[in-house]
């Protein structure tokens, strides 16, 4: 190189650094914003890094920087410096999680960093609020995120299969949040709030409304139970004893939703019936002829019969006998028949009479010609002449009391000569055709002494 050559690049390298000098040595005024916060700031510098350097601002490897460190400081410049900041990030349900250290501005480029993929029914929370992707986070400060992945369900309503994508926390959020909602009576299983941390395969039953007759009013409800029994139980009406329900209990809800509880109560009713005591006679020599007198009383017997009474809602619908039992025994009764003759004095107009017995009997009158025969028969059994003195007594008294004197008062004293057709204690007094006097009445008859050997103990 000449002389003259070397001495003109002397003379321009010698400009250059006096210009140099002077461009160090004049100030410049900048904006500094650190995490938001803006201050001014006076350098000699001629880059950005350069100015930092000078007013002694040191950068972290994952501190954003704009502009970068090897740009001209120009005069009014800003120079905004993001602080990196710890982060974590949780992933939900799985349990996955991230540590990092960054400086980004929205969720969507810590997501980026770490690597996790949102989709678009996921969930993000920002220190503990929903957040969106692209929101601008907090400078300065750490920040956890929470992505929450979207989990599928399979729900059977009916004979409908619907599939639902959602990160909703429970079941039952999902599905309000696809628009189905639950009323009380639904049945949701599993139930709402199960936690959505895996695929879901849930059945809905949703309620039917329901009429229920019961107590004598008329209840309104609704149910998702299968079985009457179970919807019954749902409205809080219980089956007692021996209730039942229209339809039964564990068969299918009717079509109609109409059912009814019929209220069952039973009683068992005892009734008491007297059984009667058989009487025993016998002949007793301290009792007067022709009485009776009890020897030893006799006890009526207790029958208890019980009957069970069915009651439908108040009423009585059935009534069946549960048999019978003797409670107590009837005990026999004596009685004595009198034998004891005692002998006694009946004034008459034929004079004082003795007498032994005396009965009461029904007396008619007959003749030879009012023997209610086709002629006249003037003879008796006896043989003696049909005329008054002469009565007809009964077959069955006829051997035993023939030619016995009796007296009967307005007729006489007579003897019993005869038998006719009578029964009972029904006595026939002769007349002649000549002195007939009709009879028919009752009166007493006085068997007069002397006392036969055998007297019976009552007239057959």
């Amino acid at each position: 190189m000449s002389l003259k050559n070397k001495i003109l690049l002397t003379i321009l390298s010698l400009t250059v650094l006096a210009a140099l000098v002077l461009i160090l040595s004049s100030q410049r005024q900048v904006t500094l914003i650190i995490d938001g916060t803006a201050q001014p700031l006076r350098v000699r510098a001629l880059t950005v890094g350069g100015a930092l350097r000078a007013a002694g601002i040191p950068l972290a490897p994952q501190d954003l920087l704009q502009p970068g460190r090897n740009t001209w400081l120009a005069q009014g410049m800003q120079i905004e410096i993001d602080r990196a900041r710890s982060v974590s990030i949780a992933l939900s349900p799985d349990g996955g999680k991230f540590d990092l250290v960054s400086a980004a501005r929205t969720a969507a480029e810590l997501l980026a960093e770490a690597g996790v993929e949102m989709g678009t029914d996921d969930r993000l929370w920002v220190n503990g609020a929903p957040a969106a992707l692209d929101q601008s986070l907090p400078p300065g400060k750490p920040v956890a995120l929470v992505v929450r992945k979207a989990q599928n369900v399979e729900l059977t309503i009916g004979d409908e299969t619907r599939r639902i994508h959602s990160s909703a926390a429970t079941l039952g959020e999902a599905l309000a949040e696809a628009g189905i909602l639950l009323e009380p009576a639904d049945r949701l299983s599993p139930g709402p709030e199960t936690p959505l941390d895996s695929p879901v395969s849930a059945e809905l039953r949703k309620a039917r409304g329901l009429s229920i007759q019961v107590d004598g009013v008329l209840i309104q409800a609704r149910s998702a139970a299968e079985q009457v029994g179970e919807s019954l139980a749902e409205a809080g009406i219980s089956l007692q004893g021996l209730d039942y329900s229209i339809p039964a209990e564990d068969l299918p809800l009717p079509d109609d939703g109409k059912l009814r509880v019929v209220r069952v109560q039973e009683e068992l009713v005892l009734s008491q019936t007297a059984v009667p005591f058989s009487v025993k006679y016998e002949n007793s020599d301290q009792v007067a002829l022709d009485h009776q007198e009890v020897i030893v009383p006799g006890v009526l017997g207790l029958q208890v019969s019980r009957e069970r009474v069915r009651f439908e809602d108040g009423k009585e619908v059935q009534r069946s006998s549960e048999g019978a039992w003797v409670a107590q025994e009837a005990r026999q009764q004596t009685v004595g028949l009198g034998t004891k003759i005692e002998l006694k004095t009946l004034q008459t107009d034929e004079g004082n009479l003795e007498y032994y017995r005396a009965v009461t009997v029904w007396v008619t009158s007959y003749s030879p010609c009012r023997s209610g025969g086709d002629r006249c028969y003037s003879g008796t059994s006896s043989g003696m002449k049909v005329q008054k003195g002469v009565i007809a007594v009964p077959r069955a008294w006829y051997g035993l009391l023939v030619g016995a004197r009796v007296y009967i008062p307005g007729y006489g004293t007579a003897v019993v000569a005869d038998t006719g057709g009578m029964t009972g204690y029904w006595v026939d007094v002769a007349y002649s055709d000549e002195d007939y006097v009709p009879w028919a009445q009752y009166a007493t008859m006085y068997f007069l002494t002397p006392v036969p050997s055998y007297v019976p103990v009552r007239l057959p």
